[in-house]
C-alpha cells in the first residue's frame, strides 16, 4: 500500500494596498480647500505682502511650538507646562542680554539650557516615577510661571530684546518670514533624523512600543526621556524667535501656546495615547489653524470664534482619526475572514517600519 504524503496547507497572506490616511493627505486637501475658500469665497487674499509678513511668523513659531509637543505625545504624555516654559524663555532673554547685542549668544544658550533642563524634569517624573503627565505638566508649569514672576522683579530696566535678534525674527526672504524658513528648516532636519538615523528610528521605536522596546534592549525609557528634552529644546527654539518677534515680551507671552499646539498635533494624526511621531502633518495641522485663525480675524470675527473652531476641531479631527483606525482593522479583519490572530497586517508593518 503506497502512503501519499499530505502536503502542508500554506495560508498566504494578501497584500493589501495602503488606505488613504486621514491625517497625511486629508490635513493636504484640508489647508487647499482652506485656501480656495478663503480666496474664492471670502475674499480673502492670503498671498499679499502684507497677508504673508503677518501670517508667516506666526506659522513659523507654531510648527515648532506644535513639533515640540509631538514628541511628547508620541511617548503617550502631553506637555501643558509649555505656555510657562515659552513665557520664561522670553524673559530670561530679556533679562539676561539686557538689551545688549553682546550678551544676546549667551542668554540664548542660558534659555535653551532651561529649557532642556525642564524636558529632563518633566521626563523623569512622568517615565521614571510613573506619574501621570497631564498633573505633572500642570503642577511644573505652575511653578515654572513662579519662578518666572520672582525672576523677572516688578520693573524691568528694558522692556525689548536686543536689537540684533529683534531684526532677525522680523527679516523676511521673498515676503516669508525666516521665522518660517527656519522653522522648515527644523521640521526637515527632524524628519530625516526620524527616518533615517539609527537614534531616531530607536527614539521612534521606544515612543510608539515602550515594552517592545524594552525587550529588544533599546532602553525605552532613556530614549523616552531624550523624546521629552528634544521636545522642550525645539519648544525653546520657537520662544527665542518669538520673544524677537514680538521685540517687548511679557508674562503673557505663552498663554497662546497651550490647547493650539496638542490641536495640530492631533489634526496631524497623532493619537494621544502616543505613537509615531509626524513631522510634516504635524506642520500642515499647525498651518491650517493658523491659516483659519488669520481669516477669521480679516473677516473681523472675534478670538473667542477662533478659539470654539479650535475645539471643534480637536474633537472633528480626534472622531476622524479614531473613526479611520476602526474602520481599517475591521476591513482588514473582513478580508481575511476573521484569520488575523497571530499574525500582523503587511500594511501596519510597513507602516511601522517608516
Amino acid at each position: 500500500m503506497t502512503v501519499t504524503a499530505q502536503q502542508p496547507v500554506v495560508e498566504t497572506t494578501p497584500a493589501y494596498r495602503r488606505p488613504f490616511r486621514i491625517p497625511g493627505q486629508g490635513i493636504l486637501l484640508a489647508n487647499v480647500v482652506l485656501v480656495l475658500v478663503a480666496v474664492l469665497l471670502l475674499d480673502v487674499n492670503l498671498f499679499t505682502r502684507a497677508s504673508l509678513s503677518t501670517l508667516t511668523p506666526v506659522v513659523g513659531v507654531m510648527i515648532l511650538m506644535a513639533l515640540g509637543q509631538a514628541f511628547i505625545i508620541g511617548t503617550g504624555g502631553i506637555d501643558l507646562s509649555i505656555p510657562a516654559t515659552v513665557t520664561l524663555v522670553g524673559i530670561i532673554v530679556l533679562k539676561s542680554a539686557n538689551g545688549d547685542n553682546g550678551a544676546l549668544v549667551k542668554a540664548i544658550l542660558i534659555a535653551l539650557a532651561v529649557c532642556v533642563l525642564i524636558g529632563l524634569a518633566n521626563g523623569l517624573l512622568v517615565e521614571v516615577t510613573r506619574l501621570d503627565p497631564l498633573v505633572v505638566t500642570l503642577a511644573t508649569g505652575q511653578l515654572i510661571a513662579g519662578a518666572t514672576r520672582m525672576y523677572r522683579g516688578p520693573v524691568l530696566a528694558v522692556s525689548n530684546v536686543p536689537s540684533d535678534l529683534s531684526e532677525f525674527a522680523r527679516s523676511a526672504y521673498a515676503d516669508v518670514s525666516l521665522i518660517l524658513i527656519l522653522a522648515v528648516v527644523v521640521l526637515v532636519v527632524v524628519a530625516l533624523w526620524l527616518k533615517f538615523h539609527t537614534s531616531g528610528r530607536r527614539l521612534a521605536a521606544s515612543s510608539v512600543a515602550r515594552v517592545a522596546a524594552e525587550n529588544s534592549g533599546l532602553a525605552a525609557t532613556r530614549q523616552r526621556l531624550q523624546a521629552w528634552m528634544i521636545g522642550t529644546f525645539i519648544v525653546g527654539i520657537g520662544a527665542v524667535l518669538l520673544a524677537g518677534q514680538i521685540a517687548t515680551p511679557d508674562l503673557s507671552l505663552g498663554t497662546p501656546y497651550l490647547l493650539t499646539p496638542i490641536v495640530a498635533v492631533v489634526l496631524g494624526g497623532a493619537a494621544i495615547t502616543g505613537g509615531r511621531v509626524r513631522p510634516a502633518a504635524t506642520a500642515l495641522g499647525a498651518l491650517f489653524l493658523m491659516l483659519l485663525e488669520h481669516i477669521l480675524r480679516v473677516r473681523g470675527y472675534s478670538s473667542g470664534l477662533a478659539l470654539a473652531f479650535q475645539g471643534l476641531v480637536l474633537g472633528v479631527g480626534l472622531t476622524l482619526v479614531a473613526t479611520s483606525k476602526k474602520f481599517r482593522w475591521s476591513s482588514i479583519s473582513a478580508k481575511r475572514g476573521g484569520t488575523t490572530r497571530g499574525r500582523q497586517d503587511p500594511a501596519v508593518t510597513q507602516e511601522n517600519q517608516e
